[in-house]
């Protein structure tokens, strides 16, 4: 039999998440006829509640959720640490919230609600209609990092990847290059549709033809990939949304028998540890990682600090831009 989770138990009182958590946690706040119709679905139902949340309910948690698909990207590590550095300067602690499954994500965020964190850190930019309106039904402030939110409800941290990819391209067609190859994702991420859009005004102002392929972040998928598009026609430039993606295509271009930047110029959008390690060295744009997870957390902190009025701030919705910078390196000219 599955475990008993705390959205059956909201469904099944006619309440919203919230309440079922603040009679866990602070039972004096509900009245008394909802925290008995509560309590006794609680009961015949066997839910057992998160330990960590009951162990809090005289005191705020002075902890905060962050969610996230998976932790296999080279950039996340970072990211948490710059989240984890700001967190211990205001005084909170952390736990991570990991699941890229979107049949599992209902099961997820009644875990993230029953653990009674003050605040969400959210690092999903795969949002499916599911999760969002599961994110709406949260009742602490939620800050999206490194991520769009599908409306202005929510505050982003990140840098402008529409600008970058934009300024990235014209300065590339400045230099004479006039076919320009943009390599995206086959799965959708926001972030990577505004950098997507930035390449497109680029190209466009200049009248040049677009040229653009999704593909995998698997190695074993994008080298094939790879493979059919160099075998057609090599381009002058390859612009790549993650640098795994930038060397893999240049791994493909030397294999094929082409010169690195002499016959075709690389570029990734990240700067993350396998830039300096590729041969030659990857030219990049900075996507300051560290300080992106360092601000969203001390954002964050000054919607807590508000006590309630995180809806009301996170409608005015001012998205924050992280500074950015092109890091020059050995794979272009």
């Amino acid at each position: 039999m599955n475990q008993v989770k705390i959205y059956d138990i909201a469904g099944a009182a006619g309440v919203s998440l919230a309440t079922v958590s603040r009679v866990l946690n602070h039972p004096e706040k509900v009245k008394e006829s909802t925290r008995t119709r509560v309590l006794k679905i609680i009961k015949e139902k066997g839910y057992k509640p998160n330990a960590n949340a009951r162990g809090l309910a005289s005191r705020r948690s002075t902890t905060v959720a962050i969610v996230m698909p998976r932790i296999t990207r080279a950039s996340v590590a970072e990211m948490i640490q710059g989240i984890d550095d700001s967190a211990k300067k205001f005084g909170y602690t952390l736990r991570l919230f990991i699941g890229a499954d979107t049949e599992l994500q209902r099961d997820l965020w009644g875990d993230v609600i029953a653990s009674s964190v003050d605040g969400i850190l959210f690092m999903n930019d795969e949002m499916t209609p599911e999760t969002f309106k599961l994110l709406q039904k949260t009742p602490v402030p939620v800050v999206f990092v490194n991520a769009i939110s599908q409306t202005a409800q929510y505050t982003s941290v990140l840098i402008d990847d529409e600008k970058c990819a934009y300024d990235v391209t014209k300065e590339m067609i400045n230099r004479g290059n006039k076919d320009i190859l943009f390599i995206s994702t086959e799965h959708k991420y926001t972030v990577n549709d505004m950098k997507q859009k930035g390449y497109e005004k680029a190209m466009r102002e200049h009248s040049l033809p677009l040229n653009i392929i999704y593909s995998s972040g698997d190695v074993g998928v994008n080298e094939k990939d790879f493979t059919e598009v160099i075998d057609k026609k090599v381009p002058e430039v390859a612009l790549a949304v993650r640098d795994s993606m930038a060397i893999s295509f240049m791994n493909v271009v030397i294999k094929k028998g082409y010169k690195v930047p002499e016959d075709l110029q690389v570029i990734g959008f990240q700067n993350t540890r396998y830039a300096v390690l590729s041969n030659p060295k990857l030219t990049c744009v900075e996507t300051p990682i560290y300080d992106i997870g360092n601000q969203a957390m001390a954002y964050l902190t000054e919607l807590m600090k508000r006590n309630g009025e995180h809806q009301k701030a996170q409608k005015e919705h001012a998205n924050i831009y992280v500074p950015y910078r092109m890091i020059w390196r050995e794979s272009t000219r």
